[in-house]
């Protein structure tokens, strides 16, 4: 029987592009009289020039901007269900500066997931059996890009092995192209718990599903 998949999440993030951001209003200050980020969140680190700003709190929630991209990312977020903290934030600075001219969107997750042996896991699952016993193939990284619909899920697993522990990592993009207003970013971001359920089924098809037969 295939092993059962545990899925830990491990950091979540949202990224909007754009025609041209400002990172230079990008500070602690302006989140909070804008009634973004609540005003008792402690501010570990902070950099605001023209090109680049970025906010991080002690709570592991993480603002960056340049001229070109938004992120607001997550480490060691929440567990793997629901709405995240990051993608409400999102949605309240969007509503905040609905005039941008905005490009694309992204909501990702970086998974990972318990096995005794990575780089032999990896190799056996996705590598064909002429090649799974040769040594000299040091690391193996397979990519995958899956249809979700509306969007575009790009996802690549690698080893993610940490001392004796064996962790195989999936990082994982959902990329929305041409969503150019505030109304349809905020609807997109909005629907993570389901793309969080879609992600859910893609990896236990990708890593869990019996292909033996």
């Amino acid at each position: 029987m295939p092993e059962e998949l545990t899925l830990q999440l491990e950091s979540v993030s949202v990224v909007v592009t754009a025609e041209f951001h400002n990172p230079s209003i990008l500070n602690p200050d302006f989140l909070v009289s804008r009634q973004i980020v609540p005003e008792d969140w402690t501010v570990s680190e902070t950099l605001t020039t023209p090109p680049f700003s970025v906010v991080k709190y002690d709570n592991g929630v993480e603002w960056s901007v340049d001229q070109s991209r938004l992120t607001v990312s997550e480490q060691a977020g929440p567990a793997f269900d629901g709405l995240c903290r990051v993608h409400s934030l999102a949605i309240e600075y969007l509503t905040k500066l609905p005039h941008v001219p905005y490009r694309d969107l992204g909501l990702n997750c970086r998974v990972s997931m318990k096995v005794l042996d990575a780089h032999s896991w990896l190799l056996k699952r996705f590598a064909p059996p002429w090649l799974q016993g040769e040594r000299i193939v040091r690391k193996l990284s397979p990519k995958f890009v899956l249809d979700a619909g509306d969007a575009e899920c790009h996802c690549s697993l690698v080893d993610g092995q940490q001392n004796s522990d064996g962790y195989v990592i999936a990082d994982c993009n959902v990329h929305h192209q041409g969503l150019q207003n505030m109304e349809s970013l905020c609807a997109a971001i909005a629907r993570w718990p389901e793309r969080q359920g879609w992600i859910s089924q893609a990896l236990d098809s990708l890593m869990v599903k019996d292909v033996s037969g």
